[in-house]
Formats: structure tokens, sequence, C-alpha cells
């Protein structure tokens, strides 16, 4: 019984830290309102305007996670829960069955969430997040090269770059394990 209240009160303790919103930095913010203005130019290429409508698409989170209430909004979330789930099964999946992870979670396995919890996709929100994070302090410019070709990328790319930055297997990912276009 004793052990029994122990784990449940750690669980309350550890639970709110696990869920917190991600607070961006100044620099994150900045750019989040520059990509805001781009995708709001009427100046742009119309394969930018058709990757604009795709949910796996970067722009469709900047401008849609914001939104409660609409459908792209709904959809965005479907989406963001899907590739959380399939993440967090495939990693665990591959620790248990001992093959060798690509991203490392402490504790050997990342927890699942409840489709009940306040904000269901937080983990994957915040992993996306901390991409952009992490990508504007290590390359502050790519958003701009490549005449801002960053700015239009697929989400996917920055939730696989958040894992292993996240969590790394190793003190520096080796650059066979780095992903094209980012800086480690």
């Amino acid at each position: 019984m004793k052990w029994m209240m122990t784990g449940l009160l750690s669980v309350l303790v550890c639970l709110p830290a696990m869920a917190q919103p991600w607070h961006k930095s100044p620099k994150l913010e900045a750019l989040v309102t520059k990509l805001n203005a781009t995708y709001e130019s009427d100046d742009l290429h119309y394969l930018d305007i058709k990757m604009m409508k795709q949910v796996d698409n970067l722009s469709y989170f900047i401008r849609y996670l914001d939104k409660p209430g609409t459908p792209e909004h709904a959809q965005l979330k479907a989406f963001l829960w899907g590739m959380q789930s399939a993440h967090i099964g495939s990693i665990n999946q591959q620790i248990q069955t001992n093959v060798v992870p690509w991203f490392c979670p402490p504790g050997g396995s990342l927890s699942t969430v409840s489709h009940n919890a306040k904000n269901p996709t937080e983990f994957i929100e915040n992993i996306i997040w901390g991409a952009l994070e992490r990508d504007v302090e290590t390359n502050p410019d790519s958003f701009s090269a490549y005449n801002g070709a960053a700015s239009f990328a697929p989400v996917t790319g920055f939730i696989l770059y958040g894992l292993q930055t996240k969590y790394p297997c190793y003190d520096k990912v080796p650059p066979s394990h780095q992903l094209v276009g980012f800086n480690y």
C-alpha cells in the first residue's frame, strides 16, 4: 500500500512538469511573426500556396495551431496525434525488441498520452517548437536561405530533428546519423 501511495504521489508531481506548453524565446517569437507575414503575402508562388494547404507542412502548423474551433485546427490536431502515437509506439517497440533506436529517451521509453489529456498533442507540439528553437539558435539564416524554402518544409523533418536532439543517443550525433539541412 505504501509503495502504491508513493508511486501515485510521484506521478502527480511529475505529470504537471511533463504537460507544460512551450514558452517561445524572443527569437522564436520573431520567427513566427516573420513566417506569418510570409504566409499572408500576396507574392507567394503557386506551389507555396498549394503546400500551405497540406496538414504536414510547417506553414499549416504555424497558422492553425492556435486557432481552436476551426476545421484546420481539428485536422492538424488529428495529424499531430497520429505522428505522436506513431513515434512513441515505434521507439518503445524498438527498445523492447533490442533494436538500436535513432533517439534515446531517458528511462528507456516514452510515456503514452491519453486522448483525455488537456492537450493530448502537447508532447509532439513541444518537440516541433524545440526543434524550431534549436534551429533558430544554431542556424539563424535557415528560414531566409533558398528563397525561404524552409518556411514551407514538412513538419516531419522538425519532429525527427527535435526527437534526435532532445533525446540524443550520443554526446555528439555522428555525421552519418544527422539529418540533412539541420545543424547539430
